[in-house]
This record gives structure tokens, C-alpha cells and sequence, in this order.
């Protein structure tokens, strides 16, 4: 019940700022819209690249609802909050500290999902005619979203609580930012990439973030690779668990509130 209260007051702010949100909207979808076109044009003028356009321009697309649901900015939340001394109030919360951001976190993206994300994917597949895959697809797809939602959320919450140590957290939201957009597939899929950077990606989380949900949804993986995907990342999920556990315990020994 109070996970749930969270969600609600973050969709409660959210809904104050009805502006903000129409701007979001057409700034969102001008930038598929410019994406696409370059696809398109890349295409057209045949630079190599061995795909079609709809697979492009739906992976373009989706690539900004799974952004809407895993992005976090947990990391400088939590370095803005021990600056200020405020996280002494979040540690005595009747909720752990690791929850209460993440729960406020969905409640915003699941907003911004609803009222922003569903909009500009409509009128993406009516404008170009983009297909829409049916449950064979969706069933495996919800689950790898899901997963790539909880592993963005530790990546960051793991790099925030570091500010504990370094008091600021702008270096390490620039290396994780930079990572993040790099492997995850959020900018250009990670086929195009070259085989040494894509063999790098592999043995990073991210691209299970965003590249891996996306291939499922566009019906490029067979049941075996999905199977291999899912277990792939349910063992990141469970490093990640593993490693934030072991980080939070030392910062319990070792905790000195600055500020406040």
C-alpha cells in the first residue's frame, strides 16, 4: 500500500506541470521523427546498412517508450540529498531508501509512459504504417522490460550511493550516462555496431536495458535466444542485487551525513 502511495504522488506532481508535458511530447516526437528521416535517408542512398526501414523506424520508436519507463535519475537525487543533508529524513522513512526511490521513479515514468509515451507511439505506427506483433511476441517482451526497468534502477542507485564517499556525484553521472548511452542501444541499434564494440557490449548489463527487449519485440531473436536473453539478464539482476547489498551494508558502517 505504500509502494502504491508513492506512485500516486508522483503521478499527482507530474499532473501539475500540464505544460512541461506538452512540451515533452512534441520535442519527443520531433526527435523520432528526425531519426527516422535519417534512416530513411541512409536507405535510400544505400551506406551500407542491411536492414529495412520499418524495422528501423519501429526500433526508433520503441527505443523512447523503453527510455520513458527506465530512466532514472536516482543517482543525482541521492547526491543532491546527501549535499544537503535531507537524506538523514530518508533513512528514517518506515520504507527502505532504496525502494522509496524507486517507486517514486515509476510513478513518474509510468506518467510519462501514459500520457506522453502512448500518444507518440500511435501516431508513429499510423504514420508509418509500423507492424504490431501479436502475443508470441509480447508475452516474452513484458518480462525483458521489466528486467531492463530494475537493472537501470540498480545501475544508477548503485552509482548514487557512491556519492556517500565522493560528497558529489556529477563525475559519476557522466561515466554511467556515458556507458548507458553507448551500449544500451538507445541511440543506434547495436547490430550496426562494430564486432570488437559489440563483443564489449555483451559483457555489460546495458544492452539488456533497452537493445535486448526491443529485438524481442520486433520478432529477431528464435524461442531459444529469448530463453538465453532472459536467463542472461535474471543473472545481472542478481549480480547487481548481490553487489548493491554488499555496497549498502559498508555504507551503513562508514555513513556521515553532510549539511542539513
Amino acid at each position: 500500500m505504500m509502494y502504491m502511495t508513492l506512485i500516486q504522488c508522483s503521478f499527482k506532481q507530474q499532473i501539475q506541470y500540464k505544460w512541461n508535458l506538452l512540451f515533452h511530447i512534441i520535442g519527443d516526437f520531433l526527435r523520432i521523427y528526425i531519426k527516422v528521416c535519417i534512416w530513411k535517408a541512409l536507405l535510400t542512398a544505400g551506406k551500407g546498412i542491411e536492414s529495412d526501414f520499418k524495422s528501423l523506424a519501429a526500433y526508433t520508436v520503441l527505443a523512447t517508450m523503453v527510455i520513458l519507463l527506465t530512466k532514472s535519475s536516482v543517482a543525482g537525487d541521492l547526491a543532491d540529498r546527501v549535499r544537503s543533508g535531507m537524506i538523514a529524513v530518508d533513512l528514517i522513512r518506515p520504507i527502505s531508501l532504496k525502494w522509496y526511490f524507486f517507486f517514486r521513479q515509476m510513478g513518474g515514468n509510468l506518467f510519462d509512459f501514459f500520457f506522453e509515451g502512448v500518444l507518440i507511439a500511435f501516431l508513429s505506427w499510423v504514420i508509418w504504417e509500423l507492424p504490431f506483433h501479436g502475443i508470441s511476441v509480447i508475452l516474452p517482451f513484458i518480462p525483458c522490460l521489466m528486467g531492463g526497468i530494475v537493472i537501470m534502477f540498480y545501475i544508477q542507485y548503485m552509482f548514487g550511493l557512491l556519492v556517500f564517499w565522493m560528497k558529489d556525484g556529477t563525475y559519476t553521472n557522466m561515466i554511467t550516462y556515458a556507458l548507458f548511452v553507448l551500449f544500451s542501444g538507445i541511440e543506434i541499434p547495436l547490430w550496426f555496431y562494430p564486432d570488437w564494440l559489440r563483443t564489449i557490449g555483451e559483457f555489460l548489463p546495458f544492452r539488456y536495458i533497452v537493445h535486448e527487449p526491443i529485438t524481442i519485440w520486433l520478432g529477431q531473436k528464435s524461442g531459444r535466444e529469448i530463453v538465453m536473453t532472459l536467463i542472461v539478464q535474471g543473472f545481472w539482476l542478481l549480480v547487481l542485487y548481490m553487489v548493491e547489498r554488499c555496497l549498502w551494508s559498508f555504507i551503513k558502517k562508514k555513513l556521515e551525513i553532510q549539511g542539513g
